[in-house]
């Protein structure tokens, strides 16, 4: 009732909440009941805004079955639905450029995950200023206190203009939500992502190694590729070695000039130490460099590799306190000189966010990162791909590749690939 009576409004909703089935579906409201209504819907990036369109679809494909005769003629396209009565709605990227020019209603999706949010909402507002029944509403789990999505709650706590709800995980179970939240809580252990993601409370920056404003300045879309051949730069890897529940994690950076680009991260879950060693000699293959943990388990994977490559191929990295405190600062001064580019993906922007540097009572620094599946592992393998990838002073011997006509078809069960 609140977001029908008021222009403005700011809805602070916890994860698979319903939050992207909520906005495709009063996106179409607000079009039907208006002639030639322009509804501009803006996500975090392109591919949000094809997937918030795609529920858009979904809602009128339903209604078409229902036999809801005005949404015969309904026409979707890819980032577009134009609908009978002259309205559209229209899903775009949260670019500051490409979100001018436009009339009409505003929802930004995900707020709080706009890499350049005041600058979009700065060109954005002009859109419901021409006519007063145009309305602005914003929609997001919380993040940080930095963030415009924060600036946009606060703003609706003081002005009795905005609309403002809360919806935690418990709240959307006493709503009827089918899930155990204490079952979801002994899942996830990182207490920063539970307290943000769940329980809708912001969170402080101040202790992580990357922030969020850090590492989305750095993320770049379409940068993945899929094919190894492609790449024309030099290659370097990291591996990070699974233990226990953990996830085994391959970064595959390409350099170009003085930036790496993450051109692959592939993801092996429950995947046998044989099967595993295949995956990774079959990348070191492409490579120039590839350093791997041998801590623990990782050093029969790591040996082997030495041996079929050669030490100046294969760095082995033990994981001492040192050793992840000069990875860790690497990877953030790479972050914040802005030499490194990754894809916005959610998993590894949070592996990235989850380290903290530690400070003990004795004065010992230790850096650690709990995320939902596994102990930030994502964040190392990447610092180890960039740690492989350091100019180096000595002389190396040659290095050595497989033959260009070897196959790289990928034969092997990977968790998933950005």
């Amino acid at each position: 009732q609140g977001i029908e009576t008021r222009r403005f409004s700011v809805l602070m909703w916890a994860r698979q909440t319903g939050k992207s089935f909520l906005v495709s579906y009063y996106a179409i409201k607000r079009a039907v009941e208006f002639v030639n209504h322009r509804v501009v819907v803006i996500s975090p990036s392109e591919r949000q805004s094809k997937e918030l369109l795609d529920k858009v679809k979904m809602h009128v494909q339903a209604l078409k079955l229902a036999k809801v005769d005005f949404f015969e003629d309904t026409q979707t396209f890819q980032l577009e639905a134009r609908f009978p009565n002259g309205s559209k709605v229209i899903a775009l990227p949260s670019k500051p450029e490409t979100v001018r020019g436009f009339t009409g209603d505003v929802i930004m999706d995900e707020t709080a995950f706009f890499e350049k949010g005041f600058e979009v909402y700065q060109a954005v507002f002009p859109t419901i200023t021409r006519n007063q029944r145009y309305k602005l509403i914003a929609i997001s789990t919380p993040r940080t206190k930095k963030d415009l999505f924060y600036h946009l709650w606060q703003t609706a706590q003081e002005d009795p203009a905005w609309f403002s709800y809360r919806l935690t995980i418990h709240d959307a179970v006493q709503n009827g939500l089918a899930i155990d939240p204490e079952e979801l809580r002994r899942g996830i252990k990182n207490e920063l992502a539970w307290k943000s993601e769940y329980l809708c409370e912001f969170i402080d920056d101040e202790d992580v190694l990357l922030p969020y404003e850090v590492i989305q300045s750095c993320e770049e879309e379409n940068i993945e590729v899929d094919d190894l051949r492609l790449l024309r730069g030099d290659v370097f890897v990291g591996v990070d070695i699974g233990r226990r529940r953990d996830l085994t994690v391959i970064s595959i950076l390409e350099k170009l000039g003085s930036v790496f680009y993450l051109r692959r991260l592939e993801i092996l879950r429950n995947v046998s130490f044989s099967e595993q060693f295949k995956v990774i000699d079959h990348i070191a293959s492409f490579a120039r460099r590839l350093a791997i943990d041998e801590t623990g388990i990782g050093m029969q994977l790591a040996e082997e590799l030495a041996r079929r490559w050669g030490e100046a191929k294969v760095q082995r990295v033990y994981f001492t306190a040192r050793v992840k405190e000069e990875l860790a600062e690497r990877l953030r001064h790479a972050f914040i000189d802005k030499i490194i580019r990754i894809p916005p993906d959610n998993d590894l922007r949070e592996d990235l966010h989850s380290v903290k540097r530690l400070v003990s009572d004795s004065g010992n620094i230790r850096y650690e990162g709990n995320t939902e599946d596994g102990h930030a592992d994502r964040f190392w393998a990447l610092a180890l791909a960039l740690h492989a990838g350091k100019e180096e002073t000595k002389e190396i011997s040659p290095l050595v590749f497989y033959s260009p006509e070897k196959t790289v078809k990928r034969w092997w069960h990977v968790e998933r690939v950005i």
